[in-house]
């Protein structure tokens, strides 16, 4: 463990010290959407899959430097921004998809989401017809975790009738209030714990990570978090003696968990249409609560997962796939055929 790494102050904020979400928000000017907008427009009508454009098709005209003053907040300071004023209104869902992949591009590289091997997926409830839908197609609760890529993205199309609230906060802070209070406990999440991986590994590989996925970890200077508490869970009620998790690992687990959910520490907002929200997954922490549909349209976000370029400096342990702990892609592993369905409320969003 590294306790003296140096953390950047503006990664160290606190849901009762700022105005809430709106501190975190960028507004696009309308007018500077207008190239991209009619870009995603044509390419939309011509039946262009997004996934197959580059930047050169997508020119970011006058919302250029915003997009990039964008990434640096993400990548280098607090660690999300909260976008608004995507064209929901003007353009149809081909249409704003194509606009939010032109962002997109400009974040960072889209990577797999799920077997399925999609780069931009659609995060709406399908448990009508599959009970045992992964988490971002099902409307559950879905408690603080971070994603397997260097930057996540939601954009609202649809809300929720009800619930479907979302909480940010800042692994950083979360770090210090435990170093603060029971600074011994950290030594178990710097050690981490076996990740679950529920079939979606790569053919040959084990079902259950054989290395510990560190919590927290240090390299080159950078503090980052790594942590889906059920997948944790579920390597441990796998039967599995060398996966157990220790009385003094539950308490840290039962500690940072508590710490992540602290009401003082994280900022709650729900999305509206046109919103989009973009996070850093080393450095912020998010969850989701149960929500409901409307009879006649349900929720709809898209989503994205990212690598950034360059990528962050991390330590191997953090991948969840074989080929990422070897250097290659963080997102699911795509297996032709399969859909991301599990007879298990295990998932992360």
């Amino acid at each position: 463990m590294e306790s003296a790494v140096a953390i950047p102050e503006a990664a160290l904020w606190r849901g009762s010290e700022v105005a809430g979400i709106d501190d975190f928000a960028v507004d696009m000017d309308p007018s500077a959407c207008a190239t991209l907008e009619e870009a995603a427009l044509r390419l939309a009508t011509e039946g262009v899959d997004p996934v197959e454009v580059g930047p050169d098709d997508l020119p970011l005209g006058g919302l250029g430097s915003t997009i990039e003053a964008v990434r640096d907040e993400v990548l280098a300071g607090s660690g999300m921004v909260l976008l608004r004023g995507f064209p929901v209104d003007r353009l149809s869902g081909d249409g704003i998809a194509m606009f939010f992949w032109g962002i997109g591009l400009r974040l960072g590289r889209a990577v797999s989401q799920s077997v399925m091997g999609d780069r931009l997926g659609r995060v709406v409830d399908v448990t009508d017809v599959d009970p045992h839908a992964r988490a971002y197609r099902n409307r559950t609760e879905l408690t603080p975790h971070s994603d397997p890529t260097d930057l996540l993205a939601f954009l609202c199309i649809v809300p929720a009738a009800e619930g479907g609230e979302s909480r940010f906060v800042s692994s950083a802070t979360v770090h210090e209030e435990i170093r603060a209070a029971r600074p011994e406990l950290l030594e178990h999440l710097y050690r981490g714990f076996h990740y679950h991986r529920f079939g979606e590994q790569e053919e040959g590989s084990d079902p259950v990570t054989p290395w510990r996925v560190p919590v927290y970890s240090v390299c080159d200077g950078l503090l980052s978090c790594r942590f889906v508490k059920e997948y944790v869970e579920m390597a441990a009620d796998d039967q599995n003696p060398a996966v157990e998790i220790t009385a003094a690992e539950r308490e840290a687990l039962d500690l940072f968990e508590a710490t992540t959910q602290s009401t003082d520490l994280r900022i709650a907002f729900t999305l509206q249409p046109g919103e989009a929200i973009i996070a850093n997954n080393y450095t912020v922490l998010h969850a989701r609560t149960a929500f409901t549909s409307n009879p006649d349209r349900r929720r709809e976000l898209l989503r994205l997962w990212m690598a950034a370029d360059p990528t962050r400096p991390v330590v191997q342990e953090v991948a969840i796939y074989d080929r990422a702990y070897h250097g290659g892609e963080a997102g699911v592993p795509p297996q032709p055929g399969r859909m991301p369905s599990l007879a298990s409320r295990f998932d992360q969003d």
